[in-house]
């Protein structure tokens, strides 16, 4: 028996399926919106600490706000894909 034919075996049996590439998207997600989130707080930082902003106003913070925005729209796009391709099957 090859390789291959044994590790489907022992997927199969753990039910995990080759067909419903879910847990793809949400690792493509995950990871394009880690680089998108990091990216977006290195730019918005850099932008707020150049502007002049009252006392009240953290950039770190606002910063942070930016990035968490910006990977929860790349983690929802990725699944939203994922439900849009799979949607005629």
């Amino acid at each position: 028996m090859c390789r291959h034919c044994s590790l489907r075996r022992d997927a199969e049996s753990t039910g995990l399926r080759y067909d419903d590439p879910l847990g793809f998207f949400v690792f493509i997600g995950a990871l394009f919106g880690a680089l998108a989130g990091a990216s977006a707080y290195v730019i918005s930082l850099n932008e707020y600490r150049q502007r002049m902003l009252r006392l009240d106003q953290n950039p770190r913070r606002m910063a942070l706000g930016t990035a968490a925005v910006t990977f929860a729209f790349f983690f929802v796009g990725s699944i939203v894909l994922y439900l849009l391709l799979t949607r005629g099957q």
